[in-house]
């Protein structure tokens, strides 16, 4: 893998994020703002909430990434032990993937870890086509250590074979009525999810009094209150997940409105 055209970086400063989610730009991005505002947080979080790994090809563009952060500061739903490194997301352009990329870039990862004297690897994966699906980690020595529904947190030993690890317990309960709450926590950004929380503020204002909108920064204190790390909630409920229209949007929140 040494012969790949190809270099992993880590990286360093605000420059570096102004190439960060390469996932976007496989294809002009249709969400262009949200590719935007997901660099800036890079930027404003890197060394802190997020750190990573950038994949170049030689005198090239950024074809891949792998962002992670130690468990103390990562911004995920879980209580877990200290010196795991936990990984946000991992994604190789689909042009360049099953050709030794991804495993360059996961084993420059795993070999940092590994100096740095971790006790292992935490991510939450899923059973979802497309969306970092489970199989391509448990080939790489993860274990499925909690499930909930379609999310599978794993788990892959370096330095010590089982961790202590458990869920927060949610704090964001169902309700009805009016005023609708939307609550809206933004942690470790995706675009995917930030189109949708672009357009979401401009269709609640079309509806006045009736709908409240609370947006909530996402730090390791407001992790404890809310027991999420992400996520749209209507009236105590998850309903939007990303990349909604603007119809989409206004359908939810008038189905609400209706059912109070």
């Amino acid at each position: 893998m040494k012969d790949l055209p190809a270099v992993v970086h880590r990286l360093q400063g605000p420059e570096d994020a102004r190439e960060g989610y390469c996932c976007m730009t496989e294809v002009p991005t249709p969400w262009p703002k949200a590719l935007c505002h997901c660099q800036d947080w890079l930027a404003i979080n890197l060394g802190h909430y997020v750190e990573g790994y950038h994949l170049q090809l030689k005198a090239s563009s950024v074809v891949g990434h792998l962002y992670f952060a130690p468990a103390e500061r990562a911004l995920i739903p879980y209580k877990v032990e200290s010196k795991v490194g936990v990984m946000y997301c991992e994604w190789v352009h689909q042009r360049y993937q099953k050709q030794g990329f991804g495993r360059l870039l996961f084993d420059t990862f795993l070999e940092d870890m590994e100096e740095w004297g971790a006790k292992g690897i935490l991510l939450e994966a899923t059973d979802i086509e497309g969306q970092m699906h489970m199989d391509h980690y448990l080939s790489r020595g993860f274990t499925v250590v909690l499930e909930n529904g379609h999310q599978k947190l794993l788990y892959r030993p370096i330095n010590q074979t089982e961790i202590k690890v458990e869920a927060l317990k949610p704090q964001i309960h169902p309700r009805s009525g009016l005023p609708v709450e939307i609550l809206v926590l933004s942690g470790y950004l995706c675009p995917f999810e930030v189109a949708t929380l672009i357009l979401l503020p401009g269709v609640a204002r079309e509806f006045g009094n009736q709908v409240v909108l609370r947006q909530v920064a996402l730090t390791p204190e407001t992790l404890q209150d809310y027991g999420a790390a992400q996520g749209i909630f209507i009236n105590g409920r998850p309903c939007l997940t990303g990349a909604e229209s603007e119809e989409a949007i206004r359908r939810v929140i008038i189905e609400e409105i209706e059912s109070g």
